[in-house]
């Protein structure tokens, strides 16, 4: 029979505290991190989430929109003319190229001043516009596919992909989880796809260049053709080309947002040696947390990193949410969950 010793009466029996090791606050910095990511109510998580939302609202209809001036200058009927010449003359025939790429011109009259003269003189503008309705569309030009890192997010994170790693060495290119990463992504997006390897998930790159791709007359280079268009038509394409760039640029804001929380929560943890002093801070953050998820994995300082003073610098500033009642609702749907 084992022994617990005589309990006071009308004493509750306390319950001891959890002590924080290095790997306990290893999860609670973890936990955190977890809650800023699925936090939608943030301004910088919400933002990057429309900003997907927005481009794949405008990707059918520009695409819809380039068909048709792309056919006012090469009609079906060029295109069924040049591929039965291809048929009989083979490549004497001419050329004809499925493309998802795209350049389009208004050109306009600018005036320029000559340093040397001083003289100014009237100088065509061709205000060129290039789209591209590929994965890498927006980053043909770089060695990174931020656009499609920010378009995945999501997706590369449920699967345990580290969807933020350009962001997160992209000064330290030499680190060698650098290009573990890189290489791990483009293997699954389709950038560096092994053909020898037995894929069970869809090849992205593959599958938009087949989705959103129209023949045209001419080589496969798309920069050595342009269509002009009106200023309408060219303002179009000017959106959606922000919209595009705006999906890469809301990933790197929320990037930048959250590595200064985690970092600002990582330096003040370290100073907790209890588990009532991390409950504390997150009852103040508003973030549901136990002792269970502690456990699943085994001065000056306390006065500026207090749980109160901590929740205050680990805050959003009001700008940062949609709304006191969205976070209110986000933060109560988490505690139901626990608890």
């Amino acid at each position: 029979m084992i022994y617990f010793g005589k309990q006071q009466k009308g004493k509750k029996m306390e319950t001891k505290d959890i002590r924080l090791n290095a790997e306990k606050r290893k999860t609670l910095v973890q936990h955190y991190e977890n809650h800023l990511r699925s936090d939608v109510s943030n301004k910088f998580r919400k933002s990057m989430i429309e900003a997907k939302k927005t481009y794949d609202e405008m990707k059918p209809k520009v695409f819809e929109l380039a068909h048709q001036v792309v056919r006012s200058y090469q009609p079906q009927e060029d295109v069924d003319t040049v591929k039965a010449m291809i048929a009989k003359y083979g490549d004497s025939g001419g050329d004809i190229h499925q493309d998802h790429c795209f350049n389009f011109i208004n050109p306009t009259m600018e005036e320029k001043h000559s340093n040397q003269s001083g003289q100014s003189e009237m100088v065509e503008n061709k205000n060129e516009i290039n789209i591209d309705f590929s994965l890498m569309g927006a980053d043909r030009h770089y060695s990174e596919h931020n656009f499609a890192l920010a378009y995945y997010y999501d997706e590369l994170k449920s699967k345990g992909y580290d969807a933020d790693y350009a962001l997160k060495w992209s000064d330290e290119k030499k680190n060698p989880r650098y290009y573990e990463e890189e290489n791990k992504i483009n293997e699954y997006l389709g950038f560096n796809r092994s053909n020898e390897n037995n894929h069970s998930t869809i090849n992205y790159k593959e599958q938009w260049e087949k989705d959103y791709n129209f023949e045209v007359i001419g080589r496969s280079y798309c920069h050595e053709r342009q269509f002009k268009v009106d200023d309408i038509t060219h303002s179009v394409f000017q959106q959606f080309k922000i919209a595009m760039e705006n999906v890469a640029k809301t990933h790197e804001q929320f990037f930048t947002y959250l590595n200064k929380k985690i970092k600002t929560f990582e330096q003040g943890i370290k100073t907790y040696t209890k588990y009532s002093q991390a409950k504390e801070l997150f009852d103040k953050l508003g973030i549901a947390l136990n002792e269970s998820i502690v456990n699943e994995q085994s001065s000056m300082a306390l006065s500026v990193y207090s749980p109160t003073n901590l929740a205050d610098m680990l805050t959003d500033k009001e700008d940062e949410f949609a709304s006191r009642e969205e976070k209110i609702a986000y933060y109560k749907s988490l505690q139901a969950t626990v608890n």
